[in-house]
């Protein structure tokens, strides 16, 4: 049976090669060991390899197997030996099996809504499909994965701008001139200035201006999270900050910069051994700047300790009295 509420958290980015995947995973390990079901998902549909992070062999079944196979969706869930993580394969090799119809991405969001689960994360494939956008906005509070170079910032802050541009297009999709304006305020080689959410609303203005509250309570709702991944140094750092003052900026969003991942040898180790970083060295920096994220994201203070290989996990719930001054 499933959990009344699942907290579903998709994670996208605007550019493959960022540790996305590798993130995804840990966070879901985290979560995991603070106590919550979580089910990690492979929502890269033309490349999974999310199972070989998780140390598990290529699985048999994925999402693929509920329109080819007509398998159960009991049947794709995969043990992964962490206690309270289950896994779903995308199943992404056999051909076309990218190329989903909208349909089927109906079906796969009802299929993830009804998991029993408190927690779903999605590792989404890379890019600005609307396959990819349509699942990222499952959740009005999806994370963002970005690395601090300039081709990587600015390649988030389109992923950002093409999800609230798809949000509010699906939500005006019986008004076809609006559509079609939003449609065609996509993300292209031009600068900034040219597709700002400004610009889209006095552009909605003069075709129907009935509707710029609606827009503007979509954008409101839309609060997606950025990690920053691979930091360096103290410049690197400020990649988050530019970000959320871009995102601001021009698209009039306030994104939730929740943390970032140093680089480190450990984690490249991880990925070599098939083994979470968050379990191979629980007390590295990266574990320790995800487990800061992950209290972010659970308002909890968590702690992971490894002691002759067995991962000791000490939590305590941040409460909000109310007495702050």
């Amino acid at each position: 049976m499933a959990s009344s509420t699942v907290n579903i958290i998709p994670v996208g980015g605007g550019k493959g090669g960022i540790g996305k995947s590798v993130i995804s995973t840990n966070l879901a390990v985290g979560v995991a060991l603070s106590g919550q079901k979580v089910v990690l998902m492979d929502g890269d549909f033309g490349s999974s390899n999310l199972h070989a992070l998780l140390g598990v062999s290529h699985p048999l079944y994925g999402f693929q197997d509920l329109f080819i196979n007509k398998k159960s969706p009991d049947s794709l869930l995969i043990e992964t030996g962490i206690s309270n993580l289950r896994f779903i394969s995308s199943a992404g090799d056999n051909p076309g099996s990218a190329n989903i119809d909208s349909e089927r991405v109906k079906k796969v969001i009802s299929f993830i809504k009804k998991l029993n689960a408190d927690t779903v994360i999605l590792d989404l494939g890379p890019g600005t499909s609307f396959n990819v956008l349509d699942f990222f906005n499952m959740s009005s509070k999806g994370i963002v994965m970005s690395s601090p170079e300039t081709t990587s910032v600015m390649k988030t802050f389109s992923f950002v701008r093409s999800a609230l541009f798809r949000r509010i297009s699906r939500q005006l999709k019986n008004l076809s001139a609006l559509q079609k304006l939003v449609d065609h305020s996509k993300p292209t080689s031009a600068d900034l200035e040219t597709y700002t959410v400004a610009t889209l609303k006095e552009n909605i203005k003069k075709i129907d201006k009935t509707q710029i509250e609606k827009v503007e309570e979509i954008i409101n709702e839309f609060k997606p999270a950025i990690i920053i991944n691979r930091v360096r140094n103290k410049k690197d750092l400020l990649a988050g900050n530019n970000l959320v003052n871009l995102v601001k900026k021009y698209l009039e969003v306030d994104l939730n910069y929740i943390g970032y991942i140093v680089e480190s040898d450990r984690v490249r180790e991880s990925v070599e051994d098939m083994v979470p970083f968050l379990i191979k060295n629980p007390q590295s920096k990266p574990s320790e700047n995800l487990q800061q994220i992950i209290g972010t994201l659970t308002n909890t203070d968590l702690h992971l300790v490894k002691e002759d290989g067995r991962i000791f996990v000490s939590k305590q719930v941040r409460l909000n009295s109310g007495w702050d001054a």
